[in-house]
């Protein structure tokens, strides 16, 4: 008889057991490899958002109050409201400055357990160039009612404040075309209309000081800032009529000869609509505001301030750890300093959490750092 040959019980019990450990330790590597590329790909996904939002942030800081009175923009005090908040700017403020801090404004994250920052950043628009000269024009090259520049050019109102209706009309031959592809302006910009002179004008006459005074003016301001609610390209003209979102309009302009600045508000802050994903918003002259960070807990921002002492050298910095500056200092901020926290749009599987980053920069802001050290 042939002889049977096999495994026994025993060696095939032993083998199993070989393979199952072998398999136990494939299949624990492979979840611990699972997992360590779920916790990269989430912190990741932070990073980006965290970068996403503070690359926006640190853009718009750096050109902060560029093309700007140094004082900021004259406005009727406690009447424009503040973005990002239900609110308005503080009633003692007499004018827009290049940053407007909004410590401990916006809402607390079901996450953060405090008060989150918002922020206002203004400065002049340097995009606006009409390519069809040689060389090219800017909005604010020449003056809109002077004649030799802009013979066409002119500023002409019906009505009386606080119900005047202001119109702008740019040559567009001789000086610049309004409607220039991307950069053209639209309703809802804010447009600077400066000059040299004191007074208000009604149209291009002067009037009486009283016709300011009436709609909350300044009769000596030289500037005034105004929200466009029409644009005729037909005409190249643009319109400010009373009742803008940002209250501005309505009153007289200023008398002498004018120039226009585009200038842009913008405002970020979180928005807590939806508490399980809270974003940081970029919100831009009051047109709606878009996310730029996804799932962002909180936003703190501090100032450093140049000290109001004497002397003929550079003044000390203030405590760096001034999140709320009064309205004297606001001219004097030098540097923002950016904390960003963030959280990943996922649960993380071993623990069940989120997985969270956190972001920090400074920024100087070129448009406020001069210092006349000879002064």
């Amino acid at each position: 008889m042939k002889r049977e040959t096999g495994f026994t019980i025993v060696e095939v019990l032993v083998a199993t057991m070989i393979m199952l450990v072998i398999l136990a330790a494939t299949v624990g590597a492979l979840t611990d490899a699972i997992h360590a590329t779920q916790a990269v790909t989430l912190m990741a996904d932070t990073q980006e958002n965290l970068r996403a939002g503070m690359n926006y942030m640190v853009r718009d800081l750096m050109q902060a109050g560029g093309g700007m009175p140094q004082s900021g923009i004259t406005i009727p005090a406690n009447t424009v409201p503040w973005p990002g908040t239900a609110g308005k700017f503080p009633a003692g403020w007499t004018s827009l400055p290049a940053i407007a801090p909004g410590g401990g404004l916006g809402p607390i994250t079901a996450t953060s357990g405090v008060a989150s920052d918002l922020i206002t950043i203004l400065y002049a628009d340097n995009t606006l160039l009409d390519n069809t000269f040689a060389p090219a024009h800017w909005l604010n090259e020449f003056p809109i009612n002077l004649a030799g520049s802009c013979p066409t050019g002119s500023i002409t109102s019906t009505g009386a404040a606080p119900s005047l209706t202001i119109t702008v009309k740019f040559d567009k031959v001789a000086c610049v075309s309004i409607d220039t592809g991307n950069t053209r302006l639209s309703v809802g910009d804010l447009i600077l209309l400066q000059n040299n002179a004191g007074g208000c004008t009604n149209g291009n006459s002067q009037v009486a000081s009283s016709s300011c005074d009436s709609s909350g003016s300044n009769p000596t301001s030289s500037q005034a800032l105004r929200t466009i609610t029409g644009v005729n390209t037909a005409t190249n003209s643009i319109t400010f009529a009373p009742a803008d979102p940002f209250s501005l309009n309505g009153a007289a302009l200023p008398a002498g000869t004018m120039t226009a600045t585009r200038i842009w508000m913008i405002t970020y802050y979180i928005d807590n609509g939806k508490p399980a994903r809270p974003q940081l918003m970029r919100e831009v002259n009051l047109k709606g505001a878009s996310p730029v960070g996804d799932v962002i807990e909180n936003l703190q921002i501090f100032y450093d301030i140049v000290g109001t002492g004497t002397g003929t050298g550079p003044r000390p910095l203030a405590s760096t750890q001034n999140e709320t500056p009064t309205f004297a200092q606001l001219q004097y901020i030098r540097n923002a300093y950016i904390l960003m926290f963030a959280r990943s749009e996922n649960l993380y599987t071993p623990t069940g959490k989120y997985i969270r980053n956190n972001l920090e920069s400074v920024v100087s802001i070129r448009g406020l750092n001069f210092y006349n050290e000879f002064k």
